[in-house]
């Protein structure tokens, strides 16, 4: 702040007084404490401004000026006169931070800095699981949002449970977990609303009562492989034959020899229907169409030898096809796979696992009924007919390298099937058994064999 500056005050005669008999608070604008005789210049006869004098400069800073708003030096804090809170420059608790009385610092306690003070229930620095924000206990209905107390809304008195009829205005719930009840909360309130609500439309993607499942059907009533078009969980016996879950009829009845079986399937009906791979017409299940209406796949062992180098898992599948298109030519090469292990797979990981059909040999004499009866360690007949329909020739052992469940049985793999040589050796099964000879015999002379030795390759059909 800068001094201000006066005009010069007219000549004052000073005759009749005594020095110090008159001082500046007799003459109006005089703030000094000199007496009024100081002020008269003998030479000029004017009077001098004493507020030109710097040594009677009145500073407007500095602590003395606390409460003015402004933090001046020797300040480190000043709320001023008029603050939010009522409150400025208090040493009182208020809740809020504010400077304290003397412009020196904050006072020390408020709601927020997880020191307990005596007007607060609670003070954990903001809202968590057991404490609102402003220092109270969390209470659903105080009107105070707590996400950390999971809460989801709060609308205080408002809070409400009962049916709202104005979607864009939905008040809390009295758990503070979501809206009230209302269209569109996803629950069909039956006392409330009708078709008219989306929540009450079978269709619509929402499962509410009476509806046990609702898939949505592209806003159509449709059946769909988890739910029929009229909301309700999809059952054989239902009446309703629902294609798209897998049921080829539904008569609703409990007749087994009638068109329709008690599993919802026309399999035997003459009659190929979609999801059928065959229907014979006929009960015989190991002929060429299953009783489940599936077709067998072929087995067969190959007519030819080879040496361990058979290219891999990949290479002796080629050799299977090769085969393959003996046994059957209509067949694609893709159809067959080799019974065979190494390191990058074996029939378990290559072969198709789900399949619950028949495998034959090619002369039609079953060996297995689905994978796992093939892999439950006894055949019901050996796999001892090659591509042509006749008997491998000797050597009769086939490489496999795998056990009766379809593993990989050891580390006796050629190599993984790439090295013809002497050493090292590979595991192999016999054609001529039906325990688990067939695929790793249980013979230490024999098993493993040197991989310069030529033997066969046991080849299923792995695809319809």
């Amino acid at each position: 702040m800068f001094a201000s500056r006066r005009a010069a005050l007219p000549v004052v005669v000073l005759s009749a007084v005594l020095p110090g008999s008159l001082s500046c608070a007799d003459i109006p604008g005089r703030c000094i404490t000199a007496p009024c005789w100081a002020a008269v210049d003998s030479t000029t006869s004017t009077t001098t401004d004493p507020t030109t004098d710097p040594s009677t400069d009145v500073s407007t800073t500095g602590p003395d000026q606390c409460g003015n708003g402004v933090v001046d030096p020797g300040e480190t804090c000043d709320d001023g006169e008029e603050c939010s809170d009522g409150v400025c420059n208090s040493d009182a608790y208020t809740g809020e931070k504010h400077c304290n009385a003397a412009c020196s610092g904050l006072y020390p306690g408020w709601c927020g800095d997880k020191a307990m003070q005596a007007t607060e229930m609670c003070d954990e620095g903001g809202n968590t699981l057991a404490c609102d924000a402003d220092c109270t206990p969390v209470e659903c209905g105080d009107g105070l949002l707590n996400p950390a107390a999971s809460e989801a809304c709060d609308d205080g008195a408002e809070n409400a449970d009962a049916y709202d009829d104005s979607p864009d205005e939905v008040t809390c719930n009295s758990a503070c977990t979501g809206k009230a009840p209302h269209c569109g909360d996803g629950v069909c309130q039956e006392a409330n609303e009708d078709a008219s609500c989306a929540d009450c439309t079978c269709g619509d993607g929402i499962t509410s009562a009476p509806e046990t499942c609702d898939d949505g059907m592209g806003g159509t009533q449709t059946d769909t492989p988890t739910c029929d078009a009229d909301c309700t969980a999809i059952e054989c016996g239902d009446g309703h034959p629902n294609l798209a879950a897998g049921e080829k009829c539904d008569d609703g009845n409990d007749e087994n020899d009638d068109e329709c079986r008690n599993d919802c399937t026309t399999c035997g009906n003459g009659t190929v229907q979609p999801g059928e791979e065959c229907d014979d017409g006929n009960t015989v299940d190991d002929d060429g169409c299953s009783n489940e209406c599936i077709l067998p796949r072929l087995v067969f062992v190959t007519s030819s030898g080879f040496v361990g180098n058979l290219g891999g898992l990949a290479g002796a599948d080629m050799k299977c096809a090769a085969a393959g298109m003996i046994a059957d030519p209509d067949l694609p090469a893709t159809a067959w796979r080799a019974w065979l292990s190494d390191d990058t797979g074996s029939p378990s990981t290559r072969f198709d696992t789900n399949f619950t059909g028949w495998y034959r040999l090619v002369d039609g004499t079953p060996i297995a009924k689905g994978w796992s009866d093939l892999t439950d360690s006894n055949l019901l007949a050996a796999i001892n007919l090659t591509e042509n329909n006749a008997a491998p020739g000797s050597p009769k052992n086939v490489w496999s390298n795998t056990t009766a469940a379809g593993t990989k049985a050891g580390m006796e793999h050629c190599s993984n099937w790439s090295i013809p040589d002497l050493v090292p050796k590979g595991r192999l099964g016999d054609p001529a058994a039906t325990n688990t000879d067939w695929t790793d015999l249980n013979d230490a002379v024999l098993n493993p064999f040197s991989c310069g030795v030529q033997l066969h390759l046991y080849c299923f059909q792995n695809i319809p």
